[in-house]
C-alpha cells in the first residue's frame, strides 16, 4: 500500500495551514550571518531577518546534507513509502539538484523530485495541490502527473519597492538596480520558463504595481475557474490583504486562497515591502 509524503524546501513558502499537516515535511534553507547560521523558519523568522537588514544582509544557502538525511529518516520512521519532492527553481537555488542525489540513493522510498521553475508562494501552491491529490486518494503516479501539469500552468509575480537587495544577493545587475533606484521604480519580477528571474514590468510606485499584478493575473487566467491563489508579502500584512481584495473585486477567486509572509530566504533577496501573487491552475 502506498503512503505518500510531500517534501518541500522552505523557499516554497508553503502556507502555514499546511505545514502541520501529516505527511508534509519542510527542509529549512540556511540563513548565514558573519558570525552564525540559522535554519530558515526554524531558528529565525522573516521578521527578524527584515529587522536586521539595515545592519547586515545575510547569505542564503541550501539545506544541509545532515538536515536532509534527518528528514528522510523521519519520513521513513513515520511509515511513508513514497515521496513527492517539490523544490523552488533550480535556476535560483541548488536545492533541487542536491536533494535529487539523496532521493536517488535512498532505496527506502519510491520518489520523484520536481523543479517547479517557480519560487515562493507558487512553489507552495504546487505542494498544496499535490497534498490535496494525495488526500483524495490518488495514486503516486497520478499525483506525479498532476504536479507536472501544475508546473506547466503556474505563475508568480512580485512587486518590490527596491532592487537593492536583489543586487546585493547577485540576482540582478548593479546597473539595473541603479536605474531603478534613480527613477523610483517598483519593478515586477517573475520567473522565465527556465526558472530564472526577469523583470516583467516597472511600476511607478507600489500602488501602480498592484494594478499591474492584477493585469498579469487576469491575462494568465483568462476564463479558467479552477485554480489556487496565494498572496505573499514582505512584512506588510495590510498590503497583502489589500492585494487579495483587489483580486476579489475583479472576480478572481481561487478554489483555495492564502495570504502570508514570505519566508526569510526570499526576504533576504527582496527586502521588506514586497507584494507577490502566485496562481496555479489545477
Amino acid at each position: 500500500m502506498e503512503k505518500i509524503a510531500v517534501l518541500v524546501d522552505s523557499c516554497c513558502d508553503l502556507p502555514k495551514e499546511y505545514l502541520n499537516e501529516p505527511g508534509i515535511y519542510e527542509l529549512p534553507m540556511q540563513i548565514t550571518y558573519h558570525d552564525k547560521s540559522y535554519l530558515d523558519r526554524v531558528e529565525i523568522s522573516a521578521e527578524e531577518v527584515y529587522k536586521n537588514l539595515p545592519v547586515e544582509i545575510p547569505k542564503t544557502s541550501l539545506p544541509s546534507g545532515e538536515s536532509i538525511q534527518k528528514t528522510l529518516d523521519q519520513i521513513a520512521t513515520d511509515g511513508y513509502t513514497h515521496i513527492i519532492s517539490i523544490s523552488v527553481s533550480s535556476s535560483l537555488s541548488g536545492t533541487f539538484n542536491f536533494l535529487k542525489v539523496f532521493l536517488e540513493d535512498d532505496k527506502r522510498f519510491v520518489s520523484e523530485g520536481f523543479d517547479t521553475k517557480q519560487v515562493a508562494v507558487t512553489s507552495g501552491l504546487i505542494a498544496v495541490g499535490a497534498k490535496n491529490a494525495i488526500d483524495e486518494g490518488q495514486l503516486f503516479t497520478e499525483v506525479a502527473s498532476k504536479v507536472k501539469k501544475m508546473i506547466d500552468n503556474a505563475i508568480v509575480y512580485f512587486c518590490i519597492p527596491t532592487l537593492t537587495y536583489l543586487r546585493a544577493g547577485g540576482r540582478i545587475s548593479a546597473v539595473a538596480s541603479a536605474v531603478g533606484g534613480m527613477l523610483k521604480l517598483a519593478p515586477i519580477i517573475t520567473c522565465k520558463p527556465d526558472g530564472a528571474y526577469t523583470i516583467a514590468a516597472k511600476a511607478r510606485g507600489m500602488k501602480k504595481g498592484q494594478k499591474l499584478l492584477l493585469g498579469f493575473a487576469q491575462d494568465f487566467l483568462g476564463d479558467d475557474k479552477d485554480y489556487l491563489v496565494a498572496v505573499g508579502h514582505g512584512a506588510d500584512e495590510a498590503g497583502g490583504q489589500k492585494m487579495l481584495e483587489i483580486l476579489h473585486e475583479n472576480d478572481i477567486h481561487g478554489k483555495q486562497e492564502f495570504v502570508g509572509q514570505v519566508g526569510p530566504a526570499l526576504g533576504v533577496h527582496t527586502g521588506p515591502g514586497l507584494i507577490g501573487v502566485g496562481i496555479v491552475k489545477i
